[in-house]
């Protein structure tokens, strides 16, 4: 016999309550939801930085390692990283970086620029390697209101284009390379006069070092046979030579275009000028360009860098140090590296710590997080709160820019080197001053070329 048992009233009610219940929970749990989707925008399909960029023309060198540089990062943190993680859309999103060439021409970098900002609507913005190049692009992105990170430019030129609201340099300083020159010079005591032969190139870097140079030397008791300003592509630098040697003048300096260097020292050979030390500024920065000059000509040429394998840093990024980023880069292209690729890399760097910390994409929080910057980086620390050394305040005082926008610039030190035969490549530099950075290790000592 099949007896059921019946449901009691109280069981009825109690279960229409657990069913109550379990709804209300179920429609909470979807408000909740709903509401909070409604407080998180759209997460977009991309980071975007913004990098115009002079892969051909005159600048193509500076630009040399830039889409290696670009792919390299740009593949590690999407692929490795998994992207940026920003607490604004609570996910990690990946970078994408937009090369667009300049072609070495300023008007074109500035369309470039704005065209990046206007079409492409990039996050932040990179602008790198001379004036030319950093002074449109940073316009531009004061203009629109776009984060801009600035590196491997002269300050003084670039602080020209101040005030600045947007951009952020980590720049060279053009009295530091003058200092640097000087106590190499001072270091060789009575081996050689107090007589300097002086010639630049009549643009804003040539204005800048020339300037600079005239201080020192006034202040360190030395004499300027001063070539003045020069146009580029001169073909007959003979007068100049001649006076030079008749004044006896045992160093050679200035800041000219490494072609026209490369005519300068081959005419100072054919006339029988022989400084004991030559310490020439731009000219002197990439092998292919030292190589150029063409035979014996290089050994014992000075120069300076903003970075090298000797560099004791590491990425912030991928955990690179500066030997193994040199390494890499041979490995890939079979060339010699140059000092462009530590400062290539911590601009990224600083790019996506900037990104990170805004968790955001709104750009006057990414400006904000920029302007806020302590990061150790492949290139050495940058901190743009950072106060200036008392070194720095003493050179810097007769430059107003310099001291009066500090907070948008941060100084990479130079070390001098020195171009002797290699063993791997042509011409290697070695570090034959460290400066202010003892860090660095001095790999050789310096030597007079007669």
């Amino acid at each position: 016999m099949d007896m059921k048992m019946p449901i009691s009233a109280a069981a009825i009610t109690k279960m229409h309550a657990i069913i109550m219940a379990v709804v209300i929970i179920i429609a909470a749990v979807g408000a909740s939801a709903s509401y909070y989707l409604t407080l998180r925008p759209g997460a977009p399909e991309y980071i975007k930085i913004g990098w115009p960029a002079p892969l051909t023309g005159t600048l193509a060198g500076f630009a040399e390692t830039t889409p290696w540089m670009a792919q390299q990062v740009e593949d590690y943190v999407n692929n490795k990283l998994g992207g940026i993680y920003l607490s604004e859309y609570g996910k990690k999103i990946p970078i994408k970086i937009i090369i667009r060439d300049t072609k070495s021409d300023p008007d074109l970098a500035a369309t470039i620029a704005a065209e990046l900002i206007t079409k492409d609507n990039v996050d932040i913005m990179l602008a790198l390697y001379s004036p030319a190049m950093t002074n449109p692009i940073s316009a531009q992105c004061e203009k629109y209101g776009v984060p801009c990170i600035v590196s491997q430019t002269i300050l003084l030129s670039w602080l020209m284009g101040a005030p600045y609201e947007w951009s952020y340099a980590i720049g060279l300083a053009e009295p530091d390379f003058a200092i640097l020159f000087f106590d190499l010079f001072d270091s060789m005591g009575d081996k050689v006069n107090k007589k300097v032969a002086m010639i630049n190139a009549d643009d804003p870097d040539g204005r800048g070092f020339s300037e600079s140079i005239k201080i020192v030397a006034k202040a360190r008791g030395y004499t300027l046979i001063d070539a003045g300003l020069v146009p580029y592509g001169a073909a007959d630098y003979s007068s100049y030579i001649y006076n030079w040697k008749s004044s006896g003048a045992d160093i050679l300096t200035g800041n000219m275009l490494f072609v026209d260097f490369a005519t300068l020292w081959r005419q100072c050979n054919e006339l029988g000028y022989k400084p004991k030390i030559v310490a020439m500024s731009r000219a002197l920065l990439f092998p292919s360009w030292v190589e150029a000059i063409g035979g014996e000509l290089p050994n014992g040429l000075i120069g300076y860098t903003w970075w090298s394998p000797f560099h004791p840093y590491k990425s912030s990024i991928t955990g690179q140090t500066a030997s193994q980023l040199v390494e890499a880069w041979e490995a890939h292209s079979g060339k010699q590296w140059t000092p462009v690729l530590g400062l290539t890399h911590a601009v990224l760097e600083v790019a996506i710590d900037a990104v990170k910390r805004a968790g955001s994409l709104d750009k006057t929080k990414i400006r904000d997080a920029l302007a806020e910057t302590n990061l150790n980086t492949i290139a050495g620390p940058v901190n743009f709160k950072a106060p200036l050394t008392p070194q720095q305040q003493a050179r810097y005082r007769p430059f107003e820019n310099l001291m009066k926008y500090k907070d948008h610039y941060v100084v990479v030190s130079p070390v001098a080197i020195q171009w002797v035969k290699g063993s791997k490549w042509p011409w290697e530099m070695q570090v034959i001053y460290n400066w202010e950075s003892p860090e660095i290790p001095e790999t050789a000592k310096m030597f007079l070329l007669s």
